[in-house]
C-alpha cells in the first residue's frame, strides 16, 4: 500500500528529521559545511577589511590635497591598487564559495535521499559518488546562475521602464510597484523549479543543465502551488535573519568585536538554512517522483545511481568549456 502524500508541514518535518535518521552520516555534512562556510565568509572579511579601510583614507587623502601636489597622485595610485587587490580578492572568494557551494549540494543531496529512502550509506560511499555527479552539478549549477542573472537584469530593466517614465504619475509608480512585485513571486517559483532541477542533477544520470531545470517542470507538474509555498517558506525564514541583522546593526553603534560575532552567528544560521533548503528540496523532489510515477508519467528508479557513463562524461565535459566561455565573456 503506497504511503499517503505529504503536504508542505509534512515535507518540513521530515527534511528536518533527516539529520536525526542518520547521524553518523548527515551531522558531519551539516558540521564540515557551515565550518567551511564560516571560514570562508571570516577570511573573506579579514582579507577585504584591511583593504576598505585603506582604501577610505586615500579617498580622504584625495579630497584634502591639491590635485597639484605629489600626494595627490599618491593616493590616486593608492586607491588603483586597493581597488585591483579588492577585485583579485573578490574573484577568489567568489570561485571558492561556488565551489564549495556545489560540493555541498552534492552531499546533502545524496545524503537526504538516501537517508530518506531509508537506505544505509557511509560517509566514505558517499564522498566516492561525488566524482561520478560533479561535473553535471557543475553544468546545472552555472546555467542556473545565468537563468538567475538574465532573469534579473529583464525584470529590473521592465520595473526601470516604468519608474523612468513615470514623472510623478501615481498611477505608474503604482504599476512599477505591481510588477516588480509579481517578478519578485515569478521568481520564487522560478527557483524552486530551478533548484528540483539542480537535485535531479545530482541523483539521475544522463539528467543535466538546461534539461534537468526544464525536466524540473514536468516533475512538480500538479504540485506547483506546494513546491511554491515551501520556497516561499525558506524565503521568509532567510529575510528575518538576514533582514533582522541587518536593521539591527543599523540601529545600534555595537563594537567591532559584537559585530564580528553577530555577523558569524548569522552567517552560520544562514548557511543552516541552506542545508535545510536543500534537504527541503530534496524531499520535495522524492514526493513529486512517487507521485508521477504513481501517475504513470514518470518511471523514476528508486535506488539512484550517481555513476556517470564514458559518453555523458565527454558530453558534460563539452558543456562545461561552453559555460566557461561564457563566464569569461560576462566577467
Amino acid at each position: 500500500m503506497d504511503s499517503p502524500q505529504l503536504g508542505v508541514i509534512g515535507i518540513l518535518k521530515e527534511a528536518t528529521c533527516i539529520p536525526l535518521k542518520n547521524k553518523k552520516l548527515m551531522l558531519p555534512i551539516i558540521l564540515l559545511s557551515t565550518l567551511s562556510s564560516s571560514l570562508l565568509s571570516l577570511s573573506n572579511y579579514v582579507s577585504i577589511y584591511p583593504l576598505l579601510l585603506n582604501f577610505i583614507i586615500k579617498l580622504y587623502v584625495l579630497n584634502q590635497e591639491d590635485p597639484s601636489t605629489p600626494q595627490f597622485f599618491d593616493a590616486i595610485i593608492g586607491i588603483k591598487a586597493d581597488a585591483e587587490d579588492f577585485l583579485h580578492i573578490y574573484k577568489v572568494f567568489i570561485v571558492a564559495s561556488y565551489l564549495f557551494s556545489l560540493l555541498f549540494i552534492i552531499l546533502v543531496v545524496q545524503a537526504s535521499a538516501i537517508t530518506y529512502s531509508g537506505k544505509e550509506l557511509t560517509l566514505e560511499d558517499l564522498l566516492k559518488r561525488i566524482r561520478g555527479s560533479w561535473k553535471a552539478v557543475l553544468v546545472t549549477k552555472i546555467h542556473f546562475t545565468f537563468l538567475y542573472i538574465g532573469y534579473t537584469i529583464l525584470s529590473v530593466s521592465l520595473i526601470a521602464v516604468f519608474m523612468l517614465d513615470a514623472e510623478g504619475s501615481g498611477v505608474w509608480i503604482a504599476m512599477g510597484v505591481i510588477l516588480g512585485l509579481l517578478a519578485r513571486v515569478f521568481y520564487v517559483y522560478l527557483g524552486m523549479v530551478w533548484m528540483v532541477g539542480l537535485v535531479m542533477s545530482v541523483l539521475e544520470d544522463g539528467c543535466w543543465g538546461l534539461e534537468a531545470l526544464s525536466r524540473a517542470g514536468e516533475v512538480v507538474k500538479g504540485r506547483r502551488w506546494q513546491g511554491f509555498a515551501l520556497a516561499t517558506i525558506l524565503l521568509v525564514a532567510d529575510g528575518v535573519f538576514t533582514g533582522g541583522y541587518g536593521l539591527g546593526m543599523g540601529k545600534s553603534h555595537a563594537q567591532v568585536e559584537r559585530v564580528g560575532v553577530t555577523g558569524a552567528v548569522v552567517v552560520i544560521v544562514l548557511q543552516l538554512l541552506k542545508v535545510l533548503s536543500m534537504m527541503v528540496h530534496t524531499v520535495f523532489y522524492c514526493e513529486c517522483r512517487g507521485m508521477n510515477h504513481k501517475q504513470g508519467e514518470f518511471t523514476y528508479p528508486k535506488v539512484i545511481n550517481s555513476n556517470v557513463t564514458h559518453s555523458d562524461d565527454e558530453a558534460v565535459l563539452q558543456e562545461i568549456c561552453v559555460c566557461e566561455r561564457g563566464l569569461l565573456l560576462v566577467a
